[in-house]
């Protein structure tokens, strides 16, 4: 019964205490036995270096811990390189400026997005770390598709270098001075280098209520208590094209800023427009509007604000060319129509004239066409008669 129960493995009540004990060795020895014994001791220490928060020689988690260390509160410029292209993006008293571009106003919603974005991303596994990796994905120093410089006061407080991209909205980035590409979440072209694409639009937009007087050098519209009034004429303007001119002007745009200093190729000095507004609150606008030489764009010169905007044909649509006459309703003169040339009239270079010759009349001896009763039954196959096309 003894020698059964240890060849069983199992423990069997009443047998002496030595046999216990032989009987307990044996199933402790069992190759099941160490075997779960080993797993459970494996198990154990990843939980203790897992729980050690990164001690060790295991790199801490990406879910809590952040690939730049900076605090978004802090963060006064942001510096955006790329190629031939920077932008540098400061915080002043009113909001983020664009201060490589005579401070004109930003979009700071969109830079504080920016900034935030990257405050918050996480340190994911690395994907490569050899230098010729980092030449390869485009993060080097000395190559790379963007260069992100985030500044407190005067301090660097974090750079970041963009590189190629993986995948849809993603990137591969680097660390300055760090050796190890990620791929991480971030489009590129959330990182623009280019001025145009930090811009507030809405600089030139104003309240039509505080509209209370346009003029040009043809025609002035007023405001009074019976509404707007046309000087120089008791007939009353268009309701529809005055309407129409109020909202090209209060929600004017422009396609970029050109800076602040006057070029010959603006062509300021042949405008093509002189728009001056007149405000409820006393303030006036004046614009100057030009050509470009290379007509492509037209340029518009506010005479409080030291930027060259840029417009587009579109932009000025329903502003740049409004006449006398259309604010009264009246429609344009319709351009003469070219007459078609009459063919008994002398052609130019003083040639004789050629008499109309009337179109030939049908032969006499022609014979009407045939009547449904007279009309030959076709065979299911018509054979082509002599001289005919077959293909007809």
């Amino acid at each position: 019964m003894e020698n059964t129960s240890m060849k069983q493995g199992t423990l069997q009540p009443g047998l002496p205490a030595r046999s216990r004990l032989q009987e307990w060795t044996a199933t402790l020895l069992a190759p099941m036995t160490l075997g779960l014994a080993l797993l459970l001791g494996l198990q154990l220490a990843a939980a203790l270096l897992l729980g050690a928060g990164g001690s060790g020689t295991l790199n801490p988690s990406a879910a809590d811990t952040a690939l730049l260390p900076f605090d978004a509160k802090t963060v006064t410029a942001v510096r955006i390189e790329g190629g031939d292209q920077s932008v540098l993006l400061a915080r002043g008293d009113q909001g983020w400026l664009i201060a490589d571009l005579g401070d004109f106003p930003a979009d700071g919603a969109k830079i504080d997005q920016l900034v935030e974005k990257l405050a918050v991303l996480k340190r994911p596994l690395p994907v490569a770390t050899s230098r010729e990796a980092l030449k390869r994905h485009k993060v080097a120093d000395d190559g790379f598709e963007r260069k992100i410089t985030l500044e407190s006061g005067d301090t660097p407080v974090a750079t970041l270098l963009l590189g190629d991209s993986p995948g849809f909205k993603r990137q591969l980035v680097r660390v300055g001075g760090e050796s190890a590409v990620y791929d991480v979440e971030l489009p590129l072209f959330e990182v623009s280098n280019r001025h145009d694409d930090w811009l507030t639009r809405d600089q030139l937009q104003i309240d039509q209520e505080q509209i209370k007087r346009i003029s040009t050098a043809d025609w002035t519209l007023i405001k009074g208590q019976d509404g707007w009034q046309l000087e120089g004429t008791d007939e009353k303007p268009d309701a529809a094209a005055v309407i129409n001119l109020l909202g090209r002007i209060s929600s004017l745009s422009y396609r970029g800023i050109l800076g602040t200093q006057d070029k010959p190729e603006y062509n300021q000095a042949a405008p093509t427009l002189d728009l001056r507004l007149q405000l409820a609150d006393g303030s006036a606008r004046e614009y100057r509007i030009s050509k470009m030489k290379d007509g492509t764009d037209s340029v518009l010169k506010a005479a409080d604000r030291p930027w060259y905007f840029k417009l587009s044909d579109m932009d000025l649509e329903g502003l740049a060319d409004v006449t006398r006459d259309q604010l009264l309703g009246k429609a344009p003169a319709a351009a003469p129509q070219a007459s078609p040339p009459d063919a008994a009239s002398p052609p130019a270079g003083g040639e004789a004239a050629i008499e109309d010759e009337a179109p030939p009349a049908l032969e006499e001896t022609a014979e009407p066409p045939p009547t449904p009763e007279q009309a030959p039954v076709a065979d299911d196959v018509t054979q082509p008669q002599p001289g005919s096309d077959p293909a007809r």
